[in-house]
């Protein structure tokens, strides 16, 4: 096979901004919303605009939740992009997921969220026929999944797992049953085949693999067929992180999984990609360039990088709001703290000693950076740092709870170290980049 270049862009949430983006439900909706609304066009024709530069790169692959929630107009302003990418000599592939379609979506005027006509996933095979179903060797109709050959002697199966004619989030016995046709007839014709998917296949980061709808449902079942049977590369989105995972099946088989972050909000990343062989991948992540928007001075790598911390706090308070009786009392207390106090006066409270470095650093910033760099990926708090220092002696703290807990919390038979999840959860320790890498998938 020649080597083959493209780009790789997920999650756009494209929202088409004349059906209301201001007011007041607008920013009370956006108080907890991580990636940008109202700047999402813009976004998309800033990165999109790049895209068209590169003369020599012509082919882009999207793998999921291309619209906000599904809004009729959004899809098809967002088509006229993808148009633009076709006129410039680009070959698109996308797959939907599940914001895509949605019977009642709504844009927000004044003070009101109100209805906009929404569309059905039968709809979207009609609406993106022409970025991938055209150019289909096989479509599942069920699911909306297809194999194209994407380069010469390059075939690519998309998987639409977040689709409401199957289990939300799975690739399921009868899609593995049509995917093992697919991958046969590629390896018979002399292909190279990998997969895109909306979901990652492996969990993006340690503590992930507890969270239902972070993965494919039993995806080390998911990622074993897949190695097993030939294919060892998926492209991924979903969680709006940057992640390059590797698992090996019991048949000593490698697999590895490179998710990309939200395109409209941060970390705002996307990938250029080369296959050079069927054994090496280089990865190259690009930020989103400056786009028309007032930004306030600011980089817009910073200026999602504000927003990003600023929903994250908001989504904790949140989340601890509520509650009657005991829990009603602890989640107010447990307010207070987060709200108020320094890492030194919470590490006071569990009998533990915050690290000097960050002693006075206020808890809510503390929480809001720790979250906004764990979708940043190459998370900085390893081993020698003081914020994995804070972590580890809290942890340490509870290691009796969190003993009794993990059984409680197994998946797929395999019981956490939960201590070890987080640890290797805000800090990077894989050896190599979620950014810019060469894989080895072999």
């Amino acid at each position: 096979m020649k080597p083959f270049d493209f780009y790789l862009v997920t999650d756009t949430h494209y929202f088409e901004p004349t059906l209301g983006c201001s007011g007041e439900a607008y920013e009370n909706y956006m108080k907890n919303e991580m990636y940008c609304l109202a700047e999402s066009s813009k976004i998309v024709k800033a990165v999109f605009d790049r895209l068209i530069e590169d003369r020599e790169t012509d082919t882009v692959i999207i793998p999921g939740d291309l619209s906000k929630d599904g809004e009729k107009q959004s899809h098809i302003s967002f088509i006229k992009e993808l148009r633009r990418l076709q006129q410039a000599g680009k070959k698109v592939f996308v797959i939907t997921a599940g914001h895509d379609y949605n019977d009642n979506p709504g844009g927000y005027v004044g003070s009101e969220k109100v209805p906009v006509e929404g569309t059905t996933l039968d709809e979207l095979y009609e609406l993106y026929y022409d970025f991938g179903y055209a150019d289909a060797l096989s479509v599942d109709r069920q699911t909306l999944s297809y194999v194209a050959e994407v380069s010469e002697g390059v075939r690519m199966i998309a998987f639409n797992c977040d689709s409401d004619r199957s289990t939300k989030g799975s690739i399921d016995e009868r899609l593995q049953t049509w995917a093992k046709e697919q991958i046969d007839k590629a390896k018979q014709d002399g292909c190279f085949i990998f997969a895109i998917n909306h979901y990652p296949i492996i969990p993006s980061v340690p503590v992930f693999d507890l969270i239902g709808d972070a993965h494919v449902k039993h995806w080390r079942q998911v990622a074993s067929f897949l190695a097993d049977n030939g294919v060892n590369l998926a492209l991924t989105g979903h969680m709006h992180i940057q992640s390059i995972n590797e698992f090996y099946s019991e048949k000593g088989n490698k697999f590895v999984d490179i998710c990309t972050s939200v395109l409209v909000g941060s970390p705002g990343r996307y990938r250029k990609i080369t296959i050079k062989d069927e054994s090496t991948v280089d990865v190259k992540t690009l930020l989103v360039p400056e786009f028309d928007w007032d930004l306030g001075g600011r980089s817009a790598e910073q200026y999602f990088d504000d927003r990003a911390t600023w929903a994250a706090v908001n989504r904790i308070n949140r989340a601890l709001k509520g509650g009657s009786g005991f829990v009603g009392f602890a989640k107010k207390r447990a307010t207070k703290i987060f709200n108020n106090k320094t890492l030194g006066q919470v590490g006071r409270l569990v009998c533990v000693k915050a690290p000097a470095e960050i002693k006075d650093k206020k808890f809510t910033t503390f929480a809001g950076e720790m979250a906004r760099d764990i979708f940043k990926g190459d998370q900085p708090y390893v081993k020698g740092t003081p914020e994995y220092e804070a972590v580890e002696k809290v942890l340490s703290r509870f290691g009796f709870v969190l003993k009794k807990l993990a059984p409680k919390l197994a998946q797929d038979g395999v019981v956490p170290d939960l201590k070890q999840m987080v640890l290797d959860t805000i800090g990077n320790s894989k050896g190599f980049s979620d950014n810019d890498a060469t894989v080895s998938l072999k």
